[in-house]
């Protein structure tokens, strides 16, 4: 992508709650850069996108859905 004069890239952002203007985000557990079709969805907790490897089923007690790996060894502990 070329830039006009005095144009910015904008950057990823690092909290992986929302896609650069490519349609880019990173798992929030891996930081794996991943298209918006390759990502899951958002945790149901931290809101952050993870990728099909990151995503577990919520544990008995605290919802249904699917969160990130993250949040799913908090909540076991």
């Amino acid at each position: 992508m070329k830039l006009e004069k005095g144009e910015e890239k904008i950057k990823m952002a690092l909290n992986s709650r929302e896609l650069n203007e490519e349609g880019y985000a990173l798992c929030g557990v891996c930081r794996k850069k991943f298209s918006v079709g390759e990502l899951v969805d958002q945790c149901n907790f931290c809101g952050k996108w993870f990728c099909p490897d990151c995503a577990r089923e919520t544990p008995a007690g605290h919802g249904s859905g699917l969160i990130c790996k993250r949040c799913y060894m908090r909540l076991k502990k």
